[in-house]
């Protein structure tokens, strides 16, 4: 799988969720990542307006589905209740959006309906079912694995002239190389090795020897088997993206390794977001990431000039483009964070380096 030529040190595709950036248009940079569903609790269609020109990675809205397990007559058989959609009606929903927001003719690659294994679901006795962020067992995630697989040789056989992103799931570092050992035979020229699970090292950094310990499996294989593009589901982590980049970057011995160099890729909404999330205690935003961030940004206002509107009820924001508004400061630091990306090596040297070897992982894990 060659012949690409690699532009950026991480490519990001910015999520995207909104139709307006507090009544600017959304910025996005070349490249965006779209779920065709929000929300959890209250699931509907998410609404986007994607620039023309934007190159978009489509998600399988999996993150957005329940995946409840419960346990069968025999108190050891752990089952999964099917409130996920059937393979077929989950591309048929991929399929849809993309006709209904008008960008069908902008997908880079469409993303297969894996199961994600840091999410855990839980129902209650009136039948409401809550969301949190925690890691399955590992005998558990063997559902996920087998699930997973299945969902990408439906995607592999449903292309329908699209390329594909053909994710990976798994709890321990074997059981993740199982899945993509599994996974592989799916893969086509111009597709990308999905990485799931890992958004969950930003919220609990005790994942990450095991997260190194399955790069240093995955990604050599993946190398010995020609594939030169990975994406790494919802992180903007910068200490395991370092690690992980510089696993793309070398080889087995710690040679840079040009031949078989992978070029990693990432998404994340976070950027478009995280300069107007106020912190409770603080009240303040953040601003950038690892050498760059500021904890203590003051959230921009909406102005009166963010909220112009022509005779047809269309908004025209007047605001100049030198003006701190919500809706531009959220534009520029989406940017930002994409040229960030585009030139980590040289922005985050402390952190582009070999992944610490861990042996404790079951200990962490457990």
């Amino acid at each position: 799988m060659n012949g690409f030529i690699i532009r950026e040190d991480i490519r990001f595709y910015c999520g995207l969720g909104e139709k307006h950036y507090n009544h600017h248009p959304v910025v996005t940079g070349p490249y965006a990542c779209v779920s065709p569903v929000s929300g959890s609790k209250k699931k509907k269609a998410n609404s986007v307006a994607v620039p023309q020109g934007v190159h978009v990675l489509q998600d399988s809205g999996a993150f957005n589905d329940a995946c409840l397990l419960f346990r069968g007559q025999d108190r050891h058989l752990t089952m999964m209740k099917q409130c996920r959609l059937i393979f077929k009606d989950a591309l048929i929903r991929q399929e849809q959006h993309a006709e209904r927001f008008g960008y069908a003719h902008q997908i880079e690659a469409r993303a297969s309906y894996d199961v994600l294994i840091d999410e855990t679901w839980t129902e209650d006795a009136s039948g409401h079912v809550m969301r949190r962020k925690k890691r399955w067992s590992e005998t558990d995630a063997d559902l996920a694995v087998e699930e997973t697989i299945a969902a990408a040789a439906y995607l592999h056989q449903h292309r329908n002239g699209v390329s594909c992103i053909i994710s990976a799931q798994g709890v321990s570092p074997r059981q993740y190389l199982h899945c993509v050992e599994r996974i592989l035979p799916f893969v086509r020229e111009g597709d990308l090795v999905g990485l799931g699970g890992f958004c969950i090292l930003g919220l609990n950094h005790s994942y990450l020897p095991g997260f190194r310990e399955t790069i240093r499996l995955v990604i050599p294989f993946l190398k010995r088997e020609g594939i030169r593009r990975v994406h790494i589901w919802g992180v903007c982590f910068a200490e395991p993206l370092g690690e992980l980049l510089w696993m793309c970057d070398h080889d087995e011995e710690g040679n840079l390794d040009p031949e078989h160099r992978i070029f990693l890729s990432t998404d994340s909404v976070g950027p478009s977001t995280r300069p107007v999330k106020k912190d409770t205690q603080t009240g303040c935003g953040t601003w950038g990431y690892a050498s760059w961030c500021n904890n203590r940004y003051p959230v921009p206002p909406v102005l009166d000039s963010c909220k112009v509107k022509d005779l047809d009820g269309n908004k025209i924001p007047t605001c100049p483009p030198e003006t701190r508004c919500r809706g531009l400061e959220r534009a520029r630091h989406v940017l930002l964070t994409k040229d960030w990306f585009a030139h980590f090596r040289t922005h985050e040297p402390r952190l582009y380096r070999a992944p610490c070897y861990q042996s404790s992982w079951l200990e962490v894990a457990s």
